[in-house]
């Protein structure tokens, strides 16, 4: 008589549910590449598209990536905006530097320059060459 163990059922169970894992960590990464391209261009936002599907990898629930790579973005700080029917919007934007550069913009702009400017006719050159050497040079031309 044949039995069926239990234990590896369920060990078939987790290698499934480790191996979808991978599959969602990889797609996370992939994210993550996305984000440091945008940001080494000065970028503070980017979109990613979750695929439904990847070709040679068993098909998963795209809601459950979407979830997974959801989450672990907002863990980290970011702002996200979901875009029907499988894209995201990654901000990253600081809202404090934002308005910390905007308040400066403003003073700098409140502060007048320096208005200790000379007329051009009160300057009186120093130069090397003198008024004979400037008149020689003068008929010299002509």
């Amino acid at each position: 008589m044949s039995q069926l163990n239990i234990k590896e059922l369920y060990n078939t169970i987790n290698q499934k549910t480790l191996k979808r894992m991978e599959v969602y960590d990889e797609t996370l990464q992939k994210c993550h590449k996305r984000i440091k391209y945008n940001a080494s261009l000065m970028r503070t936002y980017c979109f990613f598209q979750i695929p439904e599907f990847i070709i040679g990898v068993p098909l998963f629930n795209s809601y459950e990536m979407k979830t997974y790579i959801i989450n672990s973005l907002k863990s980290n700080g970011f702002q996200l905006m979901y875009l029907e029917p499988n894209w995201l919007f990654i901000s990253w934007e600081d809202k404090s530097s934002k308005t910390l550069i905007n308040k400066t913009v403003k003073e700098i702009k409140k502060t007048k320059p320096a208005t200790d400017y000379k007329s051009i006719q009160t300057f009186k050159p120093s130069g090397i060459y003198d008024q004979s050497t400037l008149m020689g040079l003068g008929t010299k031309l002509q």
